[in-house]
């Protein structure tokens, strides 16, 4: 109970910080990148915008479902073993690196909010750094999740434990969607790490757009793993 205390304070500090840092920019004061009325009307309800908050409706819906399973799955394993009719469920003990691959994630969306914040200053050169450090970190973060999977116990890692298939199962279904948005945000930071026009203000848009994106898709998946390491640590 402590534990599921401690993530939610953890996440909704997260929330607080980002509301706080987004009201500090008073994006609405803010001249040049967004220029226009047509502009400022489109930071919502643009199409990738509404393409975006699309998709992380389908995945959350994803997770939800994973999470409906694995709780049936494991009530069913505790009445199923007593009628010697189901494997027993045997708890994973998540490792201790799931702590600092959660550090990990944590510090790649402040990455990519400063990356934002930079956008929105035509501050190109930090952009530039931000998202190469989100890029590095979450190769990072992905690596140490595959890593994590051979720390359990040997008892536990077997095929006929649903708990290890579980685990396994939520945290790479996590990880192949960084993997998708990795591909964008490479491409992103490949593109301002090039000779990039800071006085284009299409450009300096374009730019925009796809950190905002990112920035957006990034602290999401911390929020739904955040889900997924509270779902572990308390069942």
């Amino acid at each position: 109970m402590f534990t599921l205390l401690f993530i939610m304070m953890l996440i909704a500090a997260t929330v607080a910080w980002f509301v706080i840092q987004r009201l500090q920019d008073k994006p609405w004061l803010v001249q040049g990148v967004i220029a226009s009325n047509h502009d400022r009307g489109g930071i919502f309800f643009s199409a990738p915008n509404v393409g975006l908050w699309s998709f992380l409706a389908v995945v959350a819906s994803i997770f939800g479902v994973f999470t409906g399973a694995y709780y049936m799955r494991m009530d069913s394993s505790h009445g199923g073993v007593a009628m010697g009719v189901m494997e027993a469920w045997i708890p994973v003990g998540e490792p201790l690196l799931l702590w600092l691959n959660t550090a990990v994630l944590i510090v790649t969306s402040l990455c990519l909010e400063g990356a934002r914040r930079a956008v929105t200053h035509e501050a190109i050169g930090k952009v530039r750094s931000a998202l190469i450090a989100a890029c590095v970190l979450t190769l990072v973060f992905v690596a140490g999740q595959v890593y994590a999977w051979q720390l359990v116990s040997p008892e536990v890692m077997t095929r006929s434990n649903a708990a290890y298939t579980f685990f396994v199962l939520l945290t790479a279904v996590h990880g192949l969607h960084l993997i998708g948005g990795l591909f964008v945000l490479t491409r992103a930071a490949a593109r301002v790490s090039r000779d990039f026009d800071v006085d284009s203000k299409p450009a300096m848009a374009a730019i925009g757009q796809t950190v905002g994106l990112c920035a957006t898709y990034w602290h999401f998946l911390l929020l739904v793993w955040a889900g997924i390491f509270a779902l572990l640590l308390t069942s």
